[in-house]
C-alpha cells in the first residue's frame, strides 16, 4: 500500500507538472507581447518585414508565378550625334551623315516573375539612319537579357535593383560629308561593344484615379561595362482590371544615352590619319506599351 501511495503521488505530481506547461505554452502567445524584442511580431525578422515586406508569401512561392508580353512603339526625338576622332575634330553626324532626327523604335518583352524575381528578354529595334537612302545608320537592334529584383515589397509599393545584359553591339556604318568641302567624304563602320548596365525602378500604386486602377514606375540604368548605355525614365501604366488574366497599357518618356569607340573597320579617305572614332548619342523618347499579364 505505501508503494501504491507512493507511485500515486508520483504520477499526481507530473500530471500536474504537465498541466502547468500546457497552460503556459497556451499563455505564451499573451506573454509574448509583453516581452518586447525577444518574441511574436517584434521578432527581427518582423521588424524586417515592416521595412521590406513579407519575405515569405502567405500562399506560397507558386502562388506568386506571373508572365508579362508586351510590345511597344516609342518616337525619338535625336538631340546630340557626334562623331569624335582621338586625332581629329568633332563632327555633328545629324548634319555630317545625314541622321534622321525623328527615328522610331520597336520593342517586344517577355517577362517572368516569381515573387521578388523578375526575369526579362527583350528584342529592340532601333536604327537612326541618314537621310539619304543607304548613306549608313546607327544601329542598336537585338536581343538583351535582364534580371530584377524587389528589395522592397509591398501590394502599393515595390523598389528594386535590375541588371541588364545586350547581345549584340552598337555600331555606326556610313558615309560621313566632313566640312567646308561637301564632296569630300569618309566611310566609316565604328562597332562598340556589347552593353551591360545596372540600375534602380519603382512602383508605386495610389488609389484608384476616377474609377481606373493606374500604377507609376520610374526607373534608371547606369553602364557597367561595353558601350557606355545609360537611360532614366517615368510611366503611367492603365490597368482596367485586376484579375490573373489581364491588360494594360503604358505611356512612358525616357532620356537614353549611347556612347561607345573603335579603330574603324573601314575608313576610305587620306584627309584623316588612321584613329580611333567614338560615336556620341542622345535621344528623347516618348513611347507607348501594350502589356498582356497571365
Amino acid at each position: 500500500m505505501v508503494t501504491e501511495s507512493k507511485l500515486t503521488i508520483r504520477w499526481r505530481s507530473r500530471a500536474a507538472f504537465a498541466l502547468a506547461l500546457m497552460a503556459w505554452l497556451a499563455a505564451s502567445p499573451a506573454m509574448a507581447e509583453s516581452y518586447g524584442p525577444f518574441s511574436g511580431p517584434y521578432l527581427p525578422l518582423g521588424g524586417l518585414e515592416r521595412l521590406i515586406g513579407p519575405i515569405i508569401p502567405a500562399k506560397g512561392i507558386a502562388s506568386t508565378f506571373r508572365s508579362e508580353l508586351s510590345a511597344g512603339v516609342s518616337g525619338c526625338n535625336l538631340v546630340a550625334a557626334k562623331l569624335v576622332g582621338s586625332d581629329s575634330r568633332e563632327l555633328n553626324l545629324e548634319r555630317a551623315a545625314p541622321l534622321d532626327n525623328a527615328p522610331l523604335k520597336y520593342d517586344a518583352n517577355a517577362n517572368l516573375r516569381i515573387w521578388r524575381l523578375g526575369l526579362r528578354a527583350t528584342y529592340t529595334n532601333f536604327q537612326t539612319s541618314s537621310k539619304h537612302t543607304n548613306f549608313g545608320q546607327v544601329d542598336f537592334t537585338g536581343l538583351s537579357l535582364g534580371a530584377d529584383a524587389d528589395i522592397v515589397q509591398f501590394p502599393w509599393l515595390a523598389m528594386g535593383a535590375s541588371l541588364d545584359a545586350y547581345l549584340f553591339d552598337p555600331y555606326f556604318q556610313g558615309v560621313v560629308f566632313v566640312p567646308p568641302a561637301s564632296t569630300s567624304s569618309i566611310t566609316l563602320t565604328v562597332k562598340g561593344q556589347k552593353p551591360v548596365t545596372a540600375g534602380g525602378y519603382l512602383r508605386y500604386i495610389p488609389p484608384e484615379i476616377l474609377g481606373c486602377p493606374v500604377h507609376v514606375e520610374a526607373w534608371f540604368k547606369a553602364p557597367i561595362s561595353g558601350s557606355r548605355l545609360a537611360t532614366y525614365g517615368a510611366s503611367l501604366v492603365f490597368r482596367p482590371q485586376i484579375y490573373r488574366f489581364d491588360l494594360a497599357t503604358k505611356i512612358f518618356v525616357e532620356k537614353a544615352y549611347l556612347k561607345f569607340k573603335s579603330f574603324p573597320q573601314g575608313q576610305l579617305s587620306n584627309s584623316f590619319p588612321t584613329q580611333s572614332w567614338e560615336i556620341d548619342m542622345e535621344w528623347n523618347i516618348l513611347g507607348a506599351e501594350f502589356i498582356a499579364y497571365f
